[in-house]
């Protein structure tokens, strides 16, 4: 009788440790994969780090060109010449201008 209390008492551990086990394990997996420095949190800054890489590219690429244009502005008269015709519509001495109207716009308005 007392092999039998003894066994069922073993029995009962062997049974809280299969139980247990996988409770603190699946505990450790979500800790792992939902806390401040898990899965999730690690992929989010990971995307948002290559996305102010790219930002950063682009920004440099925008220097880049900002600074060629004001060398071009500050050396190269042709070009000046150039983008006074075309955004402030100046014409040179004896230069004649002739707007092209738009059918469609004429009718519509």
């Amino acid at each position: 009788m007392q092999e039998k209390i003894i066994g069922a008492a073993k029995m009962k551990k062997k049974i809280n440790r299969n139980f247990i086990f996988p409770i603190i394990l699946f505990f450790f997996f979500i800790l792992f994969v939902f806390n401040d420095t898990g899965i999730i949190k690690w992929y989010h800054l990971r995307k948002e780090r290559n996305q102010i890489k790219n930002d950063i590219k682009q920004i440099l690429n925008t220097k880049d060109l900002l600074t060629e244009e004001i060398n071009r502005l500050e050396n190269d008269d042709e070009y000046i010449k150039k983008i006074a015709i075309k955004k402030f519509h100046m014409v040179k001495p004896g230069e004649k201008i002739f707007r092209i109207m738009n059918k469609r716009n004429i009718n519509n308005e």
